[in-house]
């Protein structure tokens, strides 16, 4: 290539889904894409269940599809009451598993638990998910008993709920889990000594209080240098169930309910609970009941225990979550969904529902900076031509970014508690030493609501190997090319890559030219006392060009990518139409088909990923112990996230067996094509999502 550097200037008990959700409107429901840890904890529960002899003690079906699956595991039982009778409604993020034994048999079921079974893949699985598994010693530290642990003896519903106690300024926040163990009475009593010694040998105290007429053992660990909050692990085991908490309060409000069949705040009885999971059945078949994992959250609250439980925001920066509650962001009430294990020719498939009613009568929807969050539907249309059939994933969003990028301006005059917005745009525009580009009339107005995002790597992987591109449609290419050049002459690390005629694409490469643009900008903002000088980019480099329409494009496409040679690479498929096309393989014909299958007809955004591609170079350097160095958007935003968070030289880094990870070739079998769509709805939007077997 040649560069040219530019001069500046969820009422039914045990498996209740159906039935319980035929109350909201006395009609049976014939039908029914943020914790890393709780998504981890499903899936290592599947992945030990598929070593492990299978359960052989389930609770009692009922007719229909949960006759099916009472018939197969043998031996009825008395009813029990959900757990979710026994919960508050106060909790922010529940995950429900309404029979942990047929989830486990649903799971052998998928392509993915073949994993667990293949010979290169036993170092692994030993190490991280054995019983003495780094998986295991992240998971179980809360409550004491860990997955594999709730695996060895829970017989139908298992529930683990976070509970907001925002008034205690200590502990603002709990989990809790209850499984159901009736049948292994015997092996719970097991698994509880072991507890009991692990947590004493670790120097924890235990004191045993009598409530409702179970005992409660109360575990408080030993107090570790610098630590603020008082911690303790709360455990309980009754007739039918296995309680365990991070707070007393919790485990004994529990016992209370269960001494009077259920509490009056109950979280079965819970509006926003009831209203999203009612929505999510009722697009969902669940041909074997108990084959499933349902979710709920709430958002905010949730997003406040992530934030206590990973100590993320830093008391001297923005409270981040505030400011989205102060913006509108509330509107975002509550979101969840169902996800059925090993089904047809799925291995999960997944119905979900985000609920955000508009909180005013105009077309936005939400005030102030939530209404960015305009996705409009558009019907279900081809990949365009110009995607290059190495692309590992594709994501078609519609938003109307114009409104979207005004929205933005109360969010960061609040952030920064000065009016600053609405002045730096004007400057943008006035100032004769900057670009001049007059945003509001000349940029804004020429974007169209349609972008696609594409992401790929290559081989071998390195931690440049992720790339990313974005293309958003354009109404006038001559303005919006305009303002690319002249906010590009004023950029210090820019170069401009003449190789594709009549294009001009522009190369940034951060730390190769002048600072002092930089240097005087901040300045003049007052933070030169708050920019840490050693923060790097979210990219190194990046390019971007307005690419015109061509023979491959009948659209003309402002293109920004975080590689410039997969930049010119589409710019030369849009103006030439040659090149491999995404859109002629196979595998993604039926994505596309099967979409269309699952109900998509007008969607805001459509998603297709091809696992294989996707996963191949992160698996590889996660194999090497280089992902986090890697320079994706993804790694380098958990960067940041984490800057500051790193171990002292004298404290163990934590984390899985990486070193023990087979080669990609030898696994890249068990990782099929997946797809997903979003429908906006008048009170919210519907979450699809389709893993293949």
């Amino acid at each position: 290539m040649n560069f040219q550097r530019v001069q500046v200037a969820d009422k039914r008990v045990i498996n209740p889904t159906r039935i319980y959700f035929s109350n909201f409107d006395g009609r049976t429901q014939v039908r029914r894409v943020a914790v890393l840890h709780v998504m981890t904890a499903v899936l290592a529960v599947c992945l030990i269940g598929s070593h492990l002899v299978a359960q052989d003690a389930a609770p009692a079906k009922e007719a229909g599809p949960a006759k099916k699956a009472g018939a197969e595991q043998g031996g009825a039982k008395p009813v029990l009451m959900t757990a979710l009778k026994l919960l508050p409604d106060t909790a922010a993020g529940v995950v429900r598993i309404p029979n942990l034994t047929v989830l486990c048999d649903s799971w052998k079921k998928t392509t993915l638990s073949g994993i667990t079974d293949d010979p290169s893949m036993k170092p692994l699985i030993d190490a991280n998910f054995g019983s003495q598994g780094a998986v295991w010693e992240k998971l179980g530290d809360k409550v004491g008993l860990r997955p594999k642990e709730l695996y060895e003896i829970a017989t139908g519903e298992v529930i683990a709920v976070w509970l907001p106690f925002e008034n205690d300024n200590r502990r603002p926040s709990s989990v809790c889990v209850v499984a159901d163990i009736r049948g292994k009475h015997a092996e719970a009593e097991a698994v509880l000594k072991r507890v009991d010694q692990d947590l004493k040998a670790d120097g924890a105290t235990r004191t045993d209080v009598t409530h409702a007429g179970e005992t409660v053992r109360v575990y408080r660990p030993k107090t570790r240098p610098g630590q603020l909050k008082i911690e303790q692990v709360v455990v309980s085991l009754t007739k039918d169930r296995v309680i365990a908490s991070d707070r007393d309060s919790v485990v004994l409000e529990i016992l209370d309910a269960i001494a009077n069949d259920g509490r009056e705040d109950s979280l079965d009885k819970a509006p926003l609970l009831r209203t999203v999971w009612k929505q999510a059945l009722s697009r969902s078949e669940i041909e074997t009941e108990g084959s499933q994992v349902e979710w709920f959250v709430k958002p905010l609250t949730m997003g406040r225990i992530i934030r206590d439980v990973a100590k993320v925001d830093r008391g001297n920066k923005v409270r981040i979550l505030n400011l989205l509650e102060n913006q509108g962001f509330d509107a975002l009430q509550a979101a969840g969904g169902i996800a059925v294990v090993g089904q047809g020719k799925f291995d999960l498939l997944h119905r979900g529902y985000v609920h955000a009613p508009p909180v005013t009568d105009k077309p936005s929807r939400y005030r102030l900076a939530a209404r960015m969050l305009q996705f409009p539907n558009t019907p279900l249309d081809e990949i365009p031509a110009w995607v290059p059939a190495n692309t590992a994933s594709l994501t078609r969003v519609n938003w109307k970014i114009e409104e979207a990028f005004w929205a933005v301006e109360t969010l960061v005059d609040e952030a920064f508690d000065n009016e600053i917005f609405r002045p730096s745009i004007e400057g943008i525009r006035d100032d004769e030493e900057g670009p001049q580009i007059d945003i509001e009339n000349n940029v804004l107005p020429n974007l169209s609501e349609h972008l696609l995002l594409l992401t790929d790597n290559t081989l071998p992987a390195t931690v440049d190997s992720e790339r990313v591109l974005v293309a958003i449609e354009v109404r006038n290419a001559n303005a919006i090319g305009t303002a690319v050049r002249k906010a590009m002459e004023v950029e210090p690390d820019v170069f401009k890559v003449d190789t594709v005629p009549g294009i001009e694409i522009w190369q940034v490469k951060h730390g190769s030219g002048d600072d002092e643009l930089d240097d005087e900008f901040f300045d003049d903002l007052g933070f030169e006392e708050e920019i840490d000088e050693q923060q790097t980019p979210l990219l190194n480099t990046w390019a971007i060009a307005m690419v015109p329409a061509g023979k491959g494009s009948k659209k003309p496409h402002l293109v920004f990518s975080s590689h410039v040679d997969w930049l010119v690479d589409v710019a030369k498929r849009m103006q030439t139409g040659e090149g491999d096309k995404l859109a002629d393989l196979d595998e993604v014909k039926d994505l596309l088909n099967m979409t269309s299958e699952m109900g998509a007809d007008e969607v805001a955004f459509q998603r297709v990923v091809r696992l294989r591609q996707s996963l191949r170079a992160k698996y590889e350097l996660q194999r090497q112990g280089e992902l986090k160095n890697s320079d994706s958007v993804l790694a380098s935003l958990v960067r940041r996230m984490f800057e500051g968070d790193e171990p002292k030289a004298d404290e163990p880094i934590e984390r899985l067996n990486v070193s023990k990870w087979p080669a990609f070739s030898e696994v890249e079998k068990y990782f099929r094509n997946a797809f997903g769509f979003v429908e906006t709805t008048e009170t919210g939007w519907n979450l699809n999502g389709f893993l293949l077997k």
